[in-house]
């Protein structure tokens, strides 16, 4: 009994002191809450702080790495010193040539053998520079070295007859060749230029009693095909063009101290087989081709119809240069098309059959003639160039058709049945089609909005001027008086109509147009007519202008109200 006495009151006391323990475990948590809300700073004081903090910040500007200083000593020392001291040299070398031969010293094979040596030692030398990193002093003698050796075969075949022709030719040639090879195993494009300008110029270093144009221009137009070639495989531009460019120069200076027409043929050929090696390039490398590319293709085109007019058009043979032009175009209209077919770029090949067939036209059609057929193929390339995004089709487009146009404002009407008169409605027509084209075709936006206000005003002056001439035409037989009453009167025709068509399709700048046509028929009146019609003209003019503009003065207040 009393042990159950002694188990509950000691059940009682644990009860007691668990009720006491989490009285004061709630305690303690509520004063640890409260320290950490007071220790803890509130939003506000985080802001304040964090401002204070800024306040105390300095920014420091991030300074930019100057550029590096341009290195004068290497710029001179490096890279123009021996440019120009190379010329110091040569030119005492000549001169220490000269006393030597003036003192009987030196014969005229030692020289040429003595020549021969210092080229081989300038190449030697270059090659050693190279070597070592002295890539401009290198290429400096290696050039050099090409241009010694050149002119010493030049000594022993021109001046002391030493060397036949065909051994002094065939030296040439392997003189070129090596230095062109020692350009391609350098990379060096300033050694393959003068390597290009040396070897054009190896058959005017031969002496030749009876010199074959076949052969001269054979070997310059393979000289220059080759080294397209090369130069296009190394990537190098200023030599790609030199290639390209340089061959007309040899062709022009035999042409025109030659004076031979056999000669023909054979410069015509050189020039058509170039031209064929650049459009192969052209399709083959469509691609990946350079601008440099296209352009050359289209200069060389250029050349080409100047050298076949230059050659053939002049003469009783023009009916060649017509055939010419015709095939060209043909050709490159043909390759457009399939270029375009086959999703490959074609502008090039496009604007060079517009000004093939701008020249066939030019040249087969008279000039009242050929204005309208010129006019019609220049909107139709300015369109196909606005088709497919060429702004070099759109040039080309637009110089044709700008040439076409002053064909006809050259050639007023005459008569009302005339061709003329056919062109000049062409003309009208053309700028009206354009104007609808652009529209159609063209993005909204102020390219859009600029070429649509030109070609507007074009289309409504030009069509004035278009009346105007028919106007005169058709009234040249009657009175002084009546052409000015009429023309006047056609004028003002004009003004109404668009007005009128402005206030049908809700058009405020056709309205505003035809305003201001009629303020010009005012002024044509004042300072044209008057002066020299009668009174009785002079009243029916105002009189009728005044009228006219009244109404139409009202017909606005109308449609406001």
């Amino acid at each position: 009994m009393n042990l159950d006495l002694r188990v509950e009151a000691l059940e009682m006391k644990v009860k007691e002191l668990e009720e006491q323990l989490s009285i004061l475990l709630e305690k303690t948590t509520k004063s640890q809450d409260q320290q950490v809300h007071t220790t803890q700073p509130t939003f506000d004081q985080k802001s304040q702080s964090t401002q204070q903090h800024r306040q105390h910040e300095v920014t420091i500007p991030i300074k930019q790495p100057a550029p590096p200083p341009r290195d004068w000593e290497h710029l001179i020392a490096r890279v123009w010193l021996p440019r120009i001291f190379i010329v110091v040299f040569l030119l005492g070398v000549l001169w220490a040539f000269t006393a030597a031969v003036n003192a009987g010293i030196i014969t005229e094979p030692v020289r040429c053998i003595l020549g021969v040596i210092v080229a081989g030692f300038m190449y030697w030398q270059g090659e050693v520079q190279i070597r070592r990193k002295r890539m401009a002093l290198g290429q400096v003698l290696l050039g050099g070295s090409s241009g010694v050796l050149i002119l010493s075969l030049f000594a022993a075949h021109m001046l002391f007859t030493l060397i036949p022709p065909t051994l002094a030719f065939v030296l040439y040639v392997v003189s070129i060749a090596a230095s062109v090879l020692t350009a391609v195993r350098h990379r060096s494009q300033a050694l393959m230029i003068i390597t290009l300008l040396a070897g054009y110029l190896v058959p005017f270093l031969v002496d030749s009693a009876k010199p074959n144009i076949w052969v001269f221009a054979g070997y310059e137009g393979l000289f220059s095909m080759v080294m397209i070639v090369l130069s296009l495989r190394y990537s190098f531009c200023g030599a790609y063009f030199t290639a390209f460019g340089v061959l007309h120069l040899p062709l022009l200076f035999s042409t025109l101290f030659a004076g031979d027409i056999g000669s023909r043929p054979a410069i015509l050929t050189v020039v058509i087989l170039q031209h064929l090696l650049l459009f192969a390039i052209s399709i083959l490398r469509s691609k990946d081709s350079l601008i440099g590319q296209r352009i050359a293709l289209f200069l060389s085109f250029g050349m080409l119809a100047a050298w076949t007019y230059g050659l053939y058009g002049g003469s009783k043979d023009r009916i060649f240069y017509e055939w010419m032009l015709a095939i060209w175009s043909l050709l490159y209209s043909g390759t457009s098309y399939w270029l375009y077919r086959q999703k490959r770029a074609f502008s090039v090949q496009l604007s060079i059959a517009t000004f093939s067939i701008f020249l066939w036209l030019i040249y087969v059609l008279h000039a009242d003639q050929a204005g309208s057929a010129i006019l019609v193929e220049g909107a139709i390339a300015l369109c196909l160039g606005a088709k497919f995004k060429s702004k070099l089709q759109q040039i080309s487009g637009a110089i044709t058709y700008f040439i076409g146009m002053l064909f006809v404002l050259t050639h007023p009407i005459r008569d009302l049945l005339s061709s003329e008169s056919f062109a000049w409605l062409i003309l009208v027509a053309t700028i009206g089609g354009l104007y609808a084209f652009y529209r159609a075709i063209l993005e909204e936006g102020r390219a859009r909005t600029e070429i649509s206000l030109i070609l507007l005003w074009m289309e409504l002056i030009l069509l004035l001027v278009y009346l105007t001439q028919l106007t005169n035409s058709l009234t040249r037989t009657i009175t002084y008086d009546y052409q000015h009453l009429i023309l006047s009167a056609v004028w003002v025709v004009y003004a109404i109509l668009l007005i009128v068509f402005g206030l049908i399709v809700q058009k405020p700048k056709a309205r505003l147009v035809g305003i201001i046509f009629l303020f010009v028929t005012l002024l044509k009146i004042i300072f044209i007519d008057l002066p020299d019609v009668s009174t009785a003209v002079r009243a029916i003019l105002f009189i009728g202008l005044g009228a006219i503009g009244v109404g139409i003065s009202r017909l606005f207040y109308k449609r406001k109200e």
